[in-house]
Parts: structure tokens; C-alpha cells; sequence
């Protein structure tokens, strides 16, 4: 991997969340969109369970991106290969708002609405909510990896663990694992050594 001297952007999670990422938006956008009230009371079970699938799936991938960049910013002044976000003019509204999105959504919207249409309390999980805001504070420091072209520049969140030899690679096995089984999921094996 740091052969010479270069590492990967992404260790192989984009095929695995292509589908996914955006999606919850969407899904709630089309059931936003369904005009009568009893036919959105029939159709929330289905949507609250798709929702919860592409959560899953969002904050998995978002969470190993902090895996990652933490494991490979421990590798000093190598080449980051493949980020393809290098050099674009990005504001951080457009960086930041898929992920300002999530964390409004699981913090107001999708309780609110499970309340509403299911008559049921809906707890976000505090690790989904934990990821999703560090995450977005990893965008902001980084300023959405636009001039991110070598490890030494990648910043970490403070309430971020750095790893040490040993946890960086039960990491970066579980990392490997988790792409091999094409299974992002399982990445919260490790999340209590990035937190």
C-alpha cells in the first residue's frame, strides 16, 4: 500500500455504496410526494424499513471513511491516489450537505414522522448521530479533500482516536474484511478504537 510512497483515496468502498449514498433523501422525498394522508399511513412501515437499510449503509460508509483516513494518514508524506474531488471549486454548503441532511433527518424528520404516521418513539443511534457529526467536521477541516493530495495534509477530527501500530491494523484487516464480504457494517467491529 505505501509502495512507493502512494496510498488510495478510497480502499474500495465506492462499488459497495454507489447505490446508496443520496438514497435516503430520495425515499423520503417520493414519500413526501404520495398527496394522501391514509395511503402515506400504509406505505411509512415499508419506507421507515427501506430508510433504516439505507442509514445502515450511509453512515457505514461515512464511518469508513474516518477508519481510513486515520489509517492512512499515519503514513507520512506519501501520495493519495484516486481522490478525484482533487482540485474542483467546492463551497462547503455543497460538500456538507448530504451530511448536514442526514443528521437533520435522524435528529428531526424521521423521529417526527414515525411519531406521526407509526405511533412509535423512534431513538436515533447516538454512534449513527456520533459518526455523522464528526464526519462532517472531517469534511470542514479538510475543506471536502479538494487540495488533499498527500497524507501529511489529512486532518483529523479532535475527538477522533488516533491508532496506534497495533489498532491501525486490526483496522485496516476489518476495513479489507468488510470490502471482501461487500458488508460496510461490519466496520462497527472497530468503531470503539476510532471513538
Amino acid at each position: 500500500m505505501t509502495e512507493n510512497k502512494k496510498v488510495l483515496f478510497d480502499p474500495g468502498y465506492a462499488p459497495l455504496v454507489i447505490d446508496s449514498i443520496g438514497q435516503v433523501g430520495y425515499t423520503y422525498y417520493m414519500f413526501s410526494a404520495i398527496p394522501n394522508l391514509k395511503l402515506k399511513r400504509l406505505n411509512f412501515p415499508m419506507t421507515f424499513k427501506k430508510i433504516e437499510r439505507l442509514l445502515k449503509v450511509n453512515v457505514s460508509f461515512y464511518l469508513g471513511c474516518l477508519l481510513w483516513a486515520n489509517f492512512i494518514s499515519k503514513f507520512s508524506d506519501c501520495e493519495i491516489e484516486g481522490n478525484k474531488l482533487l482540485g474542483e471549486d467546492a463551497k462547503e454548503e455543497e460538500y456538507t450537505s448530504e451530511i448536514s441532511f442526514l443528521i437533520d433527518f435522524l435528529e428531526k424528520d424521521f423521529p417526527r414522522d414515525c411519531k406521526y404516521y407509526m405511533n412509535k418513539e423512534y431513538l436515533p443511534d447516538e454512534k449513527y448521530l456520533k459518526i455523522l457529526k464528526t464526519y462532517k467536521d472531517f469534511l470542514i477541516i479538510n475543506k471536502g479533500f479538494v487540495s488533499c493530495s498527500n497524507t501529511n495534509q489529512i486532518k483529523m477530527p479532535e475527538n477522533i482516536k488516533p491508532f496506534d501500530e497495533k489498532n491501525g491494523e486490526v483496522v485496516n484487516s476489518i476495513i479489507q474484511k468488510a470490502i471482501k464480504d461487500k458488508d460496510l457494517a461490519e466496520l462497527f467491529e472497530v468503531y470503539d478504537l476510532i471513538f
